[in-house]
């Protein structure tokens, strides 16, 4: 029974010493593998004296929050200066034509109250003369009645032969005079009543004057002057609010010329940090490089024959050094020897025997959501490649040199 015991172990022993061997021989191993992430560049929008906000080499910053400014005093605002110059002019412009039209407003007013004040005088006096006209006209009818009633009596004594026609004569002419008095009369009271109904409608006539006085003339001068001031002023303010608006524009784009707020692109951590607080930076110089924890990846190099066994997609595993910690893995990019441009905007280069095997990077999620060595940018560890079991076949048979 002891025997069978020993026989079974030394088996199980024998089995887990061929399954490490076989193992190892069929498992591809990275010789190197090393956290990597994406730099974000904070490069300088203008020209301009740098301010930053204090921040510590490794510091960790969210996406958005402030990391200094840029003030260049040089930017040109002649253009801005320009515009201003030309607003300050209209607006003196404008509140030089309000004043003439307030002006001329109060003074064509004026004209109007004594164009008022006329007409209403005017009205009374044709109101009195058209009384009095009325008063002689019925003064031409009496006198008539009276001559008609001389001529009937001058008649019936010239009948008898007591008069003589002399008499007669006189007595005719007297009536067809005042006959001709009550006509003229008659067309003095219609003429004066033409007129005044001339004068309650604005129009006043007569011999010596025209139809208006001149209070009105002018009050229509002003008036038509008023609109011609008020024209320019509208002309002046549609100007003013068009300059105004590219005052506005103009302003944007100087303030983008003079200041220039930095902040952070990405979640991640500082770095590093060319440019000092208090120094000049020119436009498109980089002020700060950022790690995007967000883009974390593992880079590992490994031999040619081992590189032509993977293919996008793979699983892997990797073992980060100093730690008993495991991370679950897949293959993200195959960039084979020599990728010293895939480097370009990670933040750990290769090293020089990196470059002479065959580069691969993996996407580690577990790795970019761990809170404890998430974006661990820089720490090294060993990258396991897991093969299909017919690739792990082939590798048991080219291993024990059947294949």
């Amino acid at each position: 029974m002891r025997k069978l015991i020993k026989l079974a172990a030394g088996l199980t022993l024998s089995g887990l010493a061929g399954y490490v061997v076989v193992s190892e021989g069929v498992a591809v191993v990275s010789s190197d593998a090393v956290v990597n992430a994406r730099v974000a560049v904070v490069r300088a929008p203008i020209d301009g004296q740098l301010t930053l906000e204090r921040r510590a080499i490794g510091e960790r910053v969210r996406a958005g929050q402030p990391l200094g400014s840029l003030t260049d005093e040089r930017a040109d605002e002649a253009r801005l200066l320009d515009l201003e110059h030309a607003a300050g002019g209209l607006a003196t412009d404008i509140g030089r034509l309000q004043a003439q039209i307030l002006s001329v407003t109060a003074s064509r007013d004026a004209l109007e109250e004594r164009t008022v004040a006329y007409r209403d005088a005017r009205l009374r006096q044709l109101r009195s003369r058209i009384e009095e006209q009325e008063a002689l006209l019925a003064s031409a009818k009496a006198q008539s009645g009276e001559s008609d009633g001389e001529l009937k009596r001058a008649e019936e004594l010239r009948a008898r032969g007591v008069q003589s026609i002399a008499i007669l004569d006189r007595a005719q002419a007297a009536h067809q005079v005042n006959i001709h008095n009550i006509r003229v009369a008659g067309a003095r009271l219609d003429a004066l009543r033409t007129e005044m109904d001339a004068a309650a409608s604005g129009m006043f006539l007569g011999d010596s004057y025209n139809d208006t006085p001149y209070s009105s003339q002018r009050g229509q001068e002003l008036s038509l002057r008023i609109t011609e001031l008020g024209a320019e002023l509208g002309e002046r303010s549609q100007r003013l609010t068009m300059i105004r608006e590219q005052i506005a524009v103009e302003r944007q784009r100087v303030s983008r010329l003079r200041d220039a707020f930095l902040s952070s692109p990405v979640d991640g951590l500082i770095w590093e940090a060319p440019f000092g607080n208090g120094e000049y930076a020119r436009k498109g110089q980089d002020l700060l490089r950022l790690l995007d924890c967000s883009t974390t990846i593992v880079t590992a190099s490994v031999g040619e024959s081992d590189y032509n066994r993977l293919k996008v997609g793979d699983a892997a595993q990797f073992r980060l050094s100093g730690t008993s910690r495991v991370f679950d893995g897949q293959v993200l990019r195959l960039a084979g020897s020599g990728a010293a441009t895939v480097y370009n905007n990670l933040a750990i280069a290769p090293g020089p025997e990196h470059l002479k095997r065959f580069d691969v990077a993996l996407a580690v999620p577990d790795l970019v959501a761990d809170g404890e060595v998430g974006c661990s940018v820089g720490r090294t560890g060993k990258v396991v490649f897991s093969g299909t079991p017919r690739e792990m076949m082939r590798s048991v048979g080219r291993w024990l040199g059947l294949l």
